[in-house]
Order: C-alpha cells, then structure tokens, then sequence
C-alpha cells in the first residue's frame, strides 16, 4: 500500500520525464497572453494626457424623462386655476375685490341637531391628501393617514361624536375637491383649499384655520435667493393650482406643470427644475424629504387654508355642518389644540404661528353671496 501512495507521488512530480513532456505546451498559450498584456499596458502608458470620461449633463428639456404628465410650458400660455384667475382679476370675478366673504357662525345647537344625517351614521367623510408631507400623507411605517390637517379632521369628529376616530379618509386630488363636495362623495374637504369669491359661489367655506405665504424651495446651492433671479429659470407648478396663477406676476423663465407636489421635488432632484413655487406649509413638508433643499423668498402674498363643504342648497342642507365645523375651529383655538397641532406639525419649519382671527359674514354678504351663487347655477 505504501509503494503504490509512492508512485502516485511520483508520478505528479514536475520533473518526471511524463510531465515534463507536455508542460512547455501548457506554459506557451499563457505566456503569449501575458505578453499581450504588457504590450497593451506600454501602448496605454505612451498616450499624452489620458483623461475619464465625464458624467453626462441633464437633458434640461427632455419632456420624455420628466415625472409622469409633467411637461414644459410658457408662463404665458398657463391658464392655472380659473377660480383663482377670476380672483386676482376683478374685472372677470365681477366683484371688485378679491377679499372673500365670510363663513357662518355657529348657534348654540348640539351635534345631533345641527348634523343629523352625519350622526345617525356614524362615522365623519372627510377628503384629504395623500401625499402631502406633515399636512395630509400615508405614513410609510404605520400605512396611516397622518398630518396637521388629518389631526384637525379628527377633531371635528371628537366634537359630533365624542370619538376622534369616527371618521372615513377618503384621498382627493386638489382638481377633484369641488366635485367631490358636490357629488356626496365626501361630506367636508380638509386639503389645502383657499377660500375665494369665486370659489365660493360653489363650494362653502369654513373659518380659516391656517395662513400661509408664497415662497420658493430650491437647492441649498443653486444660490436662487429671489425672483428676481428667476428670469432665466425653471419653475415646477401643478397643474390646475392657485400657484400656477400667482406665479405669473413674476419674470420666469418658463414653467413645469407637475401632476403633484412631490413631481415637482423630483424634477428638481434630476435638475428638470431650478426651483418650485407655492405655499409654504407645503413645501415645508418637501423639504423634510430632501435636507438638500432651502426656503427662500418669502413674499407678503398670504394666503388662507379652509374646510370645504358643499354649499348649503346645492344639493343638501349644510349650513349645520359649516355651524359645526366653525365650533371645531373657535374650540380648538380656546383651549390650545390648535397650538399642539400646529407645533407638532410646521413650526419647526414655519415658526411660530397663532390662530387666525374669527371671520363670519353678515346678513348683507349672505345675500350677495346666495345672488353670486344663483348665478353660478345658471350659467351651469
């Protein structure tokens, strides 16, 4: 046993006649590649200058890799929210002031009497945003609808039915609101809406619970400091918004109308955009996502955010909701619910904030009101 390991010991010996036999023809092909390599690195090395090649730049107007429904437009050319529109031109809004009218004020009935529909069944329908950081979105961990306007919502519920939880989410775009009151889909909108005369002649309003002002989200070094340095920029704009209107006083360069918000903060992430334009308590919550990003230019343009509800009439009674939703709004800011959500919320990016002053309309803007409203049915 121990001659034959012998042999198979000897018999891998390199110096055996048997290997010695085909070992030249073995080292031969990988000798011929090593020495194609060297020559190929003495090539290399003899090249002046050699340099890498560079990132390609952003195709600045390549409509094929913007955000989906995105596209480039002239600001001339953007005709933008027609409600807002008709407002900033009195001439078209007919009413010589842009200044909307007031809500209506509470009485002293109980939830029960002032909303009964809504409190035989049970549960409050409110439309709200989805995708709006800190104001109404899915939060990504728990898959709950979270925010400052979602915690507002739940209060309303807290006060008709003493559960906060008694309520239905349903997700609204910001060009399917009106509708969505109109059709009975849901019973109040609490998504960034702003109150307007035109606006108003379809959709009723509550008390204002937030004030917010036009600026800028850029890139912490684009250096954008104001608009005046946007005449040769990119601004992104969603469509069929109030921003797509007031953007418009401004020297742009030219527009991206987004689908949403956070298009817009994608476009500017692939540089399609140099920077985007609208509230700031909604570009507070884009910049959360993105700590590359500034807030910058804030103007003196200040604008209201307030729940939507159908008009009383149009095609049901609702002047006990706007009455219930208006105790919600004067309650919170009485006792500091209203402080808490905002704190929590947007402070740490908007500062400090107080609650609006309450803002109900007498009986001679009621009446001009339900004139603006009669007309708006006509003409439908």
């Amino acid at each position: 046993m121990a001659q034959q390991h012998s042999r198979t010991l000897r018999s891998r010996n390199p110096h055996s006649p048997r290997i010695q036999r085909w070992w030249p023809a073995l080292l031969k092909p990988i000798a011929a590649t090593l020495s194609a390599a060297a020559l190929a690195a003495t090539t290399a090395c003899a090249m002046d200058n050699p340099t890498l090649p560079e990132w390609p730049n952003a195709k600045h107007n390549a409509n094929e890799d913007l955000p989906y429904g995105a596209s480039y437009a002239d600001s001339a050319d953007v005709p933008g929210d027609a409600d807002a529109a008709a407002d900033m031109n009195p001439a078209i809004d007919n009413t010589g002031s842009e200044e909307p009218y007031g809500s209506i004020k509470p009485d002293t009935r109980k939830p029960k009497e002032r909303v009964p529909e809504i409190f035989r069944r049970g549960r409050l329908i409110v439309g709200v945003a989805q995708s709006l950081n800190r104001l109404g979105f899915r939060d990504p961990v728990t898959g709950d609808v979270a925010g400052f306007e979602v915690d507002l919502a739940r209060e309303i519920a807290r006060d008709i039915f003493g559960d906060p939880n008694r309520i239905e989410f349903r997700y609204v775009e910001s060009r399917e609101r009106a509708e969505a009151l109109r059709s009975g889909d849901v019973d109040i909108v609490v998504r960034t809406m702003s109150p307007t005369r035109s606006r108003q002649s379809k959709v009723e309003f509550s008390i204002p619970y937030l004030q917010v002002h036009s600026r800028l989200l850029v890139l912490s070094d684009s250096k954008i400091e104001s608009f005046d340095q946007l005449h040769d920029k990119t601004v992104c704009v969603t469509r069929d918004s109030t921003s797509a209107v007031r953007i418009k006083q401004y020297d742009v360069g030219r527009l991206l109308l987004a689908q949403a918000w956070t298009d817009c903060l994608m476009a500017m992430q692939r540089f399609q955009t140099d920077a985007i334009y609208t509230d700031d308590a909604i570009l507070t919550g884009l910049k959360a996502q993105d700590p590359y990003t500034a807030l910058v230019a804030e103007t003196s343009n200040t604008n209201h955010y307030a729940v939507a509800i159908a008009p009383p009439g149009f095609p049901r009674k609702t002047t006990g909701l706007v009455m219930q939703v208006n105790s919600t709004l004067e309650r919170i800011r009485r006792d500091g619910t209203w402080q808490d959500l905002y704190d929590t919320w947007l402070a740490d990016y908007l500062g400090p904030a107080s609650p609006l002053p309450l803002k109900y309309r007498d009986e001679e803007a009621s009446k001009e009101l339900n004139k603006l409203r009669r007309k708006a049915v006509e003409e439908q």
